[in-house]
């Protein structure tokens, strides 16, 4: 597994040291076609990885997934009821957090494991790609731990400090630094594909190399993404319904598990599809073109 950046057939653009522009409508016809193309190996992954442990998750810990507030009155205020969903969910994280960290390393296993099997040409196995996944999984997870530092100074010391001379300058000031920490967000988020893809396993290097393959397409990426990010909420809020209607009818038991298993199952299809476009978006920025059926076929 190489550990650089510097991979043939991975270098910036196309060789004129321009970036290159994002063609949203290719990418998501590559991502499409990755999906195809290679069905059946990402649908088992990702159902190893995102399904099992998901739906794991809703049967063991039912309350994850509760919003109850029994105990608030008719009446109570919007104040009150956030309030009560807050001490709700902090109580859930703090019973069941083994649960969820189980969840979230299976799920960078699993994210990177999908992502190197469409290496272009490398065509790895299986085991090969759960291998990737399993090794480049502490590398994501170092550069999500940067990241998280790197937000925490860059928004929580500024603010405080401000704060403490002008309180409304610092929440004027703690909106633009959100803004500018979006914008970072959607320049790293090529990261799980610099790993999974390119192999790469140094963070700082990671993070590097994400940053240089979005140049000039900060504004697409976010926008390409959250259209997707909307298409798949209402469809999944549409699924969820449905079913959750007919699961009613069942009885409280049945709905409890078919609703675990809906929600695993548009977790799992929804991680699909996001990871397909990634590695679409991801061999169109690298110079790596949109020929993407034919290396699949």
């Amino acid at each position: 597994m190489a550990t650089g950046i510097d991979m043939a057939g991975n270098g910036e653009g196309k060789g004129d040291g321009n970036p290159v522009k994002l063609d949203m409508g290719g990418a998501w016809n590559d991502a499409m076609a990755l999906l195809s193309a290679n069905f059946g190996v990402i649908a088992t992954v990702v159902g190893l990885f995102y399904f099992l442990p998901q739906f794991a998750v809703a049967l063991l810990a039912p309350e994850m997934s509760q919003t109850a507030t029994t105990d608030l009155p008719p009446d109570a205020s919007p104040e009150m009821v956030m309030e009560a969903l807050n001490a709700t969910f902090q109580e859930a994280y703090a019973d069941n957090w083994p649960y969820l960290l189980l969840t979230v390393i299976f799920g960078y296993v699993g994210a990177l494991a999908v992502l190197a099997l469409l290496r272009r040409g490398g065509n790895p196995t299986v085991g090969e790609a759960l291998k990737a996944g399993i090794f480049g999984a502490p590398s994501y997870f170092a550069t999500q731990v940067l990241f998280a530092i790197g937000a925490g100074l860059a928004i929580g010391l500024p603010v405080a400090l401000v704060a403490a001379f002008a309180p409304v300058a610092a929440a004027v000031l703690a909106f633009l630094l959100v803004v500018v920490l979006v914008y970072a967000a959607f320049k790293l988020i090529l990261i799980p594909a610099v790993i999974g893809i390119e192999g790469a396993l140094n963070p700082i290097a990671i993070i590097a190399r994400s940053w240089r393959l979005t140049k000039g397409n900060t504004l697409r990426l976010f926008v390409f993404l959250l259209l997707l990010f909307i298409v798949i909420t209402i469809i999944t809020v549409i699924v969820s319904l449905v079913f959750g209607l007919v699961f009613a009818a069942m009885g409280d038991e049945v709905a409890r598990i078919g609703s675990g298993f809906v929600g695993a199952l548009a977790n799992a299809a929804t991680g699909a599809i996001y990871l397909t476009v990634l590695a679409a978006i991801h061999r169109q920025l690298s110079g790596g073109g949109s020929e993407v059926a034919e290396t699949f076929e």
